[in-house]
């Protein structure tokens, strides 16, 4: 029977960007992982999906940030949230934009605007102080030279598709910093009957890709890859290791091989050398060039993208 190749890359590939269980079945939804599931799976064993997915990462493509703030007592109640949107809006001399599309610029229209939201909740207005989350603040982010506008169009339809309908929220575009990002402030009680909003860590990436997908559509290469299969870490450096890691990007077989570090990396640097090795027996020459990107990803050379033949 002829070897089929594609599958293989798919398996390794889905190993790399969408781990499954031991048992082959795709991650179980959480309280609010609408798309997870059988679903995304299919859709993303695309192989062109699959193919651009591994362009993107070893050429170290510019990633998407989504991060919720995690300030003390942040949304736990209305005074919070009220407090929240001046800060965002800088007082207002910001113009928020909500879920309605409607643009506040003014102190006495948010105001109003935060009354509103009090009261259009199913059950009990929102209390003052709450012992729990009643709003979740969240960053949208891209690099520094990343077109503003781009950034606020795409964060504004990727909160159009994740929330709409669902959940009354608002943003605001900041580019006080070299890094444009949008503040985006989401109820967690929603419109209709449902569950409350209780982002997970898997919705924080299905949020990453969602945004990174709106962003590609704008013609900005963005990417959105779990930390580990880049060989990224938030680990504390030492002084000569900050320095080193200045002058040359760090290996990735380095980060995986260190004594002590967390065995996804060790299995993620595997799931590469796997994939490289299928994609480099293949008869198709652009398989074979996905391959010796690969190689240069893992050992941190710079890569050098091979010409369209």
């Amino acid at each position: 029977m002829a070897r089929d190749y594609e599958d293989e890359i798919t398996h390794w590939a889905e190993k790399l960007f969408y781990p499954v269980s031991l048992k082959g079945k795709v991650p179980k939804k959480d309280t609010t992982s609408k798309k997870l599931g059988a679903t995304t799976a299919k859709a993303f064993t695309s192989h062109a999906r699959i193919r651009a997915q591994i362009a993107r990462t070893t050429r170290r493509t510019p990633e998407v940030m989504v991060k919720i703030t995690n300030r003390l007592g942040a949304g736990k109640g209305m005074a919070a949230i009220r407090e929240h949107l001046a800060y965002i809006s800088r007082n207002s001399k910001l113009e928020l934009e909500t879920d309605a599309g409607e643009l506040i610029s003014d102190k006495a229209s948010r105001e109003a605007y935060t009354r509103e939201w009090q009261e259009q909740v199913r059950g009990k207005p929102i209390a003052e102080v709450s012992p729990r989350r009643e709003a979740f603040n969240i960053i949208l982010s891209m690099p520094a030279g990343t077109p503003p506008d781009k950034v606020r169009e795409a964060a504004s339809e990727f909160l159009k598709e994740e929330f709409g309908g669902r959940h009354r929220y608002c943003f605001v575009l900041h580019i006080d910093t070299d890094k444009p990002h949008v503040h985006a402030c989401v109820l967690a009680t929603p419109l209709t009957k449902a569950k409350r909003l209780n982002p997970r860590k898997a919705d924080l990436q299905r949020w990453r890709e969602g945004f990174a997908e709106q962003l590609r559509q704008r013609g900005i290469d963005a990417n959105a890859t779990p930390r580990r299969t880049r060989g990224a870490t938030h680990r504390t450096q030492r002084q000569t290791m900050h320095h080193a890691i200045k002058r040359q990007h760090l290996q990735f077989m380095q980060v995986a091989n260190q004594v002590g570090w967390p065995r996804v990396y060790k299995s993620a640097l595997e799931a590469w050398e796997r994939l490289a090795r299928v994609m480099r027996e293949t008869p198709t020459q652009t398989h074979r060039d996905a391959a010796n990107q690969i190689e240069d990803f893992v050992t941190g050379r710079e890569p050098i993208i091979p010409r369209k033949r």
